[in-house]
């Protein structure tokens, strides 16, 4: 019977505990991606085969927690390759630094000729700076080493 008692009481206990806490309701997170649709993007340049959505030292795009994006990169071919740098600094190494993205922080929805979709998974708001190329009129990157 004794048993009974403590197996029920420490099954009740974190109902008890987390109510008393202020914690009856479960956690919430950001909504991801914050709008049904890509946002789109058309700025950015394009020098030598390689789309970049700004200049290492320009004004990074704002890419908050959810953020969901169409850029526009205008190739012409679906892209070999694409990159995406993250910084917490507007401007990226003119007064910060930039970051390779990871995980989720940039999540590839979809890639052709024109566009590249890429959606924050995560709750955290970042400067992002991507590049995509590799359609034959880049030079290569072995000699030239990446954008």
């Amino acid at each position: 019977m004794a048993r009974r008692l403590i197996a029920a009481a420490l099954m009740v206990a974190p109902f008890v505990f987390g109510a008393a806490t202020g914690c009856s309701t479960p956690p919430t997170i950001c909504k991801r991606p914050r709008t049904e649709t890509p946002i789109p993007y058309t700025d950015g340049t394009t020098e030598h085969g390689v789309y970049m959505t700004s200049d290492w030292d320009g004004e990074l795009l704002y890419y908050p927690a959810g953020a969901y994006y169409t850029l526009h990169h205008n190739l012409g071919e679906r892209p070999r390759w694409w990159q995406c740098w993250l910084s917490f600094e507007r401007d990226g190494v003119a007064n910060g630094s930039v970051a390779l993205a990871a995980g989720n922080e940039v999540e590839l929805k979809a890639i052709d000729d024109t566009t590249l979709t890429v959606l924050n998974g995560t709750c955290i708001d970042f400067w992002l700076l991507c590049a995509v190329g590799g359609t034959g009129t880049e030079t290569s990157t072995a000699a030239s080493g990446m954008p």
